[in-house]
């Protein structure tokens, strides 16, 4: 598979397609764009490294099918498309080739997760701490957001060195982090921790914690923390 980056634009063959979520709306389907890609040889490397090591560095170890909504207020829909977590880049795949779509121009963008019409829709935000802009999952709305952000670590295979973890190849090692924006404030990180809710939601500590607590509400699980932001807005 080549590997190919560079300023994206593709053909529509179809309007958005909403399922079970409520996706991004004051975005016109477009059809008639001129495709513009570049080769990059240092990503076209990087995707045929892919098979030498154990995992992936992307969302999905296949493409799924998804939309592009860009920042001109025009939206492509019906492309298979997937998420490197590692060098946060979306790629496109098209005719046994694969893009780097030029993420400067993109808002959001979808792919439909593994379970039964469930769609993912990830926004790209400004992390200060890092001074760059990444794509996370979008898990809730509301006067607050709570965003999923897909990571991956690469570990070396270590199985010569003396005090190594016996690894017998390279890999990509999964996990994710959640992040939460309240008000104008920029996203930070939510660790599984009180102390850090009781700094982000400094302004209701107290209530927040006294619904922890009352609700059982375990700072791991990914819908209790959905339920906690929700409960913020309101009260």
């Amino acid at each position: 598979m080549r590997l190919k980056s560079g300023l994206l634009f593709i053909i529509i063959l179809h309007p958005v397609i909403i399922f079970s979520q409520q996706l991004p709306d004051g975005y016109d389907g477009v059809s008639n764009l001129q495709q513009q890609v570049w080769m990059n040889k240092r990503l076209a490397q990087t995707n045929s490294g892919y098979s030498n090591v154990q995992g992936t560095p992307l969302v999905f170890k296949e493409f799924h099918t998804g939309n592009f909504y860009f920042s001109n207020k025009t939206c492509i829909s019906g492309k298979q498309i997937n998420y490197n977590c590692y060098t946060d880049e979306v790629l496109f795949s098209e005719e046994n080739n694969t893009y780097t779509a030029n993420s400067e121009n993109i808002d959001y963008f979808t792919l439909t997760g593994n379970e039964d019409r469930a769609i993912l829709l990830f926004k790209q935000v400004f992390l200060l701490s890092e001074k760059k802009r990444v794509f996370m999952q979008l898990l809730y709305q509301g006067e607050s957001i709570l965003f999923k952000r897909y990571r991956k670590e690469f570990l070396k295979a270590d199985i010569d060195k003396p005090y190594g973890q016996n690894r017998q190849v390279d890999e990509y090692n999964d996990y994710h982090e959640y992040y939460v924006m309240t008000g104008e404030q920029e996203p930070v990180l939510l660790k599984p921790r009180k102390s850090s809710l009781i700094e982000i939601f400094s302004d209701k500590s107290d209530l927040m914690e006294d619904f922890i607590k009352k609700e059982k509400i375990d700072l791991k699980n990914e819908t209790d923390l959905v339920e906690l932001v929700k409960h913020y807005d309101n009260i």
